[in-house]
């Protein structure tokens, strides 16, 4: 009989700090456009309904990424003041979709560690807030609302507890690599 015989010296296991940045704010935005684009994919059969951590109807990751009108209102202003305020690495849009959280469905929590940042834009009113745990702090769904964060901080949404669909879009942005 084979004794294998593991001796440990030390154990660690706890967070380290890691400086981030998280953005609030209002965007002048054409929410119904998007809500109608929303609504088209994901009763379509290209979408990613339950699938993700949304667990509720989804567009598929990339279908935003070309629409001019989300360039230019929604992309464009949130990376202007990402470059202007902050020192960053080069990075270009990687993912841009929309969702649809009904009654009771929820957004499991996670993070987006594969990106560098990223973004989320409220396109109506609703109580179901955006709650990121590690930093106490929550967006709260209302038309043309958007919060832009540090890709690894764990976000997500408890049951929508509203009578009415929270609609929003999602948006990472990955560092380009030479």
């Amino acid at each position: 009989m084979l004794i294998i015989i593991m001796i440990i010296n030390k154990e660690i296991n706890r967070k380290v700090e890691k400086e981030y940045f998280f953005i609030k704010g209002i965007l002048d935005i054409d929410c119904q456009y998007f809500i109608e684009k929303i609504k088209e994919s994901c009763s379509s059969k290209d979408n990613n309904n339950y699938v993700t951590n949304i667990l509720g109807l989804m567009t598929p990751y990339n279908f935003f990424v070309n629409d001019e009108k989300f360039i230019k209102e929604i992309a464009h202003p949130l990376m202007d003041y990402v470059d202007e305020n902050y020192k960053q690495i080069s990075y270009s849009l990687r993912d841009a979709w929309g969702f649809e959280l009904r009654p009771r469905e929820k957004t499991i929590f996670h993070d987006h560690h594969e990106a560098f940042w990223s973004a989320v834009v409220y396109l109506n009113d609703c109580e179901q807030n955006l709650e990121f745990k590690d930093i106490e702090q929550k967006c709260k769904p209302q038309k043309g609302a958007f919060c832009i964060f540090s890709s690894f901080l764990s976000h997500g949404c408890k049951k929508n507890t509203d009578t009415i669909s929270k609609f929003g879009m999602s948006l990472n942005f990955n560092e380009l690599k030479p």
